[in-house]
């Protein structure tokens, strides 16, 4: 009977029966259930914390490894769709090959459009902001609160530009010297996107063969998901810069706004940075306008950009990348906004896709099996 009782007492006071009675002092049955779980979810959150923040150390030891292999993913991601093209007439190593050229032409192309004719045109441009100034000067008329201000203004922008003209002109033309710091992540993600797109199916094989069959396949899975919502998320912005990049450089050029093609090329390139992106070049695109046809003409360029922002926001971004990223606009934002605090200009450009990828692959990791034969699979194209 003795045995029993302390069984029973044993079974009570694992199960939380008895409060109060300790054995030797014990005091921890004492405890109310809810410290215990709560306690018990600190350590492990403190555990987890620690963990993120070894690996975001170590991440940033080998950024020059994480960043052309980030830039390698997204480029094999946009590149592939050529890669399998040429692949039809070609072997594999030199369609992957001629793939990377071909990028590679286009890029310097893009580059010496944007850096060589700005740095011809701003001079001029200088001139005709400062002279669209003192034509609105002119306009107000008087001596009161509004042209004491613009005055304030003329002097701050031209005694500014003034003194840094020459250092604007420097930093576009001399993009050249700093390719030296650049090289070898140029090198790595150029290297790591050509094996990409010539056997990453194979080396996704490999990726998987450690592990158990039945991990492979979940794994698998979450690597399909995974790369259809990089694919589409790339290939989609891709689609609606270059929408961005006709629309405003069509627009210009019709105004008669000079530089329209450079900042047509400025306005694709920034699309692919979420938010931040459009904005800047978008009033880049802006001050060139005024100060070359004055405040009527930008205005009417404000409008094609809050037109095209709408269009986007509510055509384009659902039609075209939301099928493969299905991101509430608050994810994006603060998806966007950790990235650029953690990896500046980097972390901005990688953190939506990022958070699209975890967002789509943890499903895939934990449930059934789902049918990916409608979305792109990694080893599209591939022989």
């Amino acid at each position: 009977m003795t045995v029993t009782r302390s069984s029973d007492t044993t079974h009570l006071r694992r199960n939380g029966g008895l409060r109060g009675t300790s054995r030797r002092g014990d005091t921890s049955s004492a405890i109310p259930r809810s410290l215990v779980l709560a306690a018990g979810w600190s350590w492990r959150l403190l555990v987890v914390g620690v963990a993120a923040y070894a690996a975001a150390r170590v991440l940033a030891l080998l950024w020059l490894v994480v960043v052309p292999l980030v830039a390698a993913l997204l480029l094999a991601a946009l590149l592939r769709p050529v890669a399998g093209l040429l692949h039809r007439r070609l072997p594999g190593p030199l369609s992957a090959l001629l793939t990377l050229l071909l990028a590679a032409v286009v890029l310097v192309g893009l580059g010496y459009v944007i850096g060589v004719r700005f740095a011809q045109e701003l001079p001029s441009l200088i001139q005709q902001l400062v002279g669209t100034i003192h034509q609105l000067r002119e306009a107000v008329g008087g001596k009161g609160v509004g042209r004491l201000q613009l005055d304030q203004i003329e002097a701050s922008v031209v005694d500014w530009l003034q003194r840094n003209r020459s250092q604007a002109i420097g930093y576009l033309t001399a993009g050249a010297g700093y390719f030296l710091d650049f090289a070898a992540m140029v090198v790595l993600t150029l290297f790591i996107t050509f094996f990409m797109l010539y056997d990453g199916k194979r080396i996704w094989r490999w990726l998987l063969s450690p592990l158990s069959p039945r991990d492979s396949r979940r794994v698998d899975r979450a690597g399909q998901a995974a790369w259809a919502s990089i694919t589409g998320y790339v290939r989609g912005t891709a689609v609606i810069a270059t929408i961005h990049g006709i629309v405003i450089g069509l627009s210009l050029y019709l105004l008669g706004v000079p530089l329209a093609l450079p900042l047509g090329v400025l306005v694709f390139l920034g699309s692919f940075i979420p938010f931040v992106g459009v904005l800047v070049t978008g009033g880049l695109s802006l001050l060139v306008t005024f100060s070359t046809h004055g405040w009527l003409v930008a205005l009417i360029v404000l409008g094609i950009l809050l037109a095209e922002s709408q269009l986007e926001a509510h055509l384009l971004q659902p039609l075209i990348v939301g099928r493969y990223v299905r991101l509430h606009p608050l994810a994006v934002g603060l998806s966007f906004a950790v990235g650029t605090v953690l990896a500046g200009i980097v972390g901005a450009i990688i953190a939506v896709p990022t958070a699209a990828v975890i967002h789509q692959a943890l499903p895939a990791l934990r449930g059934p099996h789902r049918d990916h034969r409608t979305r792109p699979r990694y080893g599209d194209g591939e022989r």
